[in-house]
């Protein structure tokens, strides 16, 4: 075999160191050419564990024992009584921070219908004697353009001026008036119908 038909044959690591010899090379010893290497599909094992894991749920620092109900009476049971809707507002570790397995965070719920607009920052004073979950059902629930301009924005600096225009008919469906004085502006009145959009029921 000769040297360039060593060269061709060769894996293309090969070759890189290859390509600086010099052509008195090619009286030296063939080498061994080697085929390109697939690698064979093989089977994952990830390791389960034998132990089932268990929330660890407290109160006032005493552990919380699972109690054992009976289905259908609890069945039954709940079939007196009213549903109560609440809402995360506040948790003891800031959002979007990363915590080791096993951390104790602490949640705070509320009843939407039990908070007011005026709790929010930057509220929209015309509503703020309302509560987030009577703003949601008189002004965004049934107004699906508005949801879709709640959805699509993050913030009052990205909307267009079609979506300023659906946020300022929708309140004036409900008899409230967009203006430039604080407390009343379009930025206001979006942060307060996206919480409402966020915690109505």
């Amino acid at each position: 075999m000769s040297f360039i038909q060593r060269i061709v044959s060769a894996p293309r690591s090969i070759i890189g160191s290859v390509g600086a010899v010099e052509a008195s090379a090619a009286s030296a010893a063939p080498a061994v050419s080697a085929a390109p290497v697939t690698a064979v599909p093989s089977t994952v094992f990830v390791e389960l564990g034998t132990a089932s894991q268990q929330a660890a749920i407290s109160r006032d620092g005493v552990a919380i024992p699972i109690v054992t109900l009976n289905p259908t009476a609890l069945q039954t049971a709940l079939g007196t009584t009213t549903t109560v809707d609440a809402k995360v507002v506040s948790q003891s570790i800031q959002a979007g921070v990363s915590v080791a397995q096993g951390t104790t965070v602490d949640l705070v719920l509320a009843e939407p219908s039990s908070i007011k607009v005026s709790v929010l920052q930057d509220a929209f004073q015309p509503l703020a004697t309302q509560s987030l979950d009577d703003v949601y059902k008189n002004i965004v629930r049934d107004d699906p353009s508005l949801q879709s301009v709640l959805a699509r924005n993050t913030s009052p600096t990205a909307l267009s001026t079609a979506d300023q225009a659906t946020l300022t008919t929708a309140l004036s469906q409900a008899d409230v008036t967009v203006t430039t004085e604080p407390g009343q502006t379009i930025a206001e009145a979006f942060n307060t119908l996206q919480a409402a959009f966020t915690f109505g029921t």
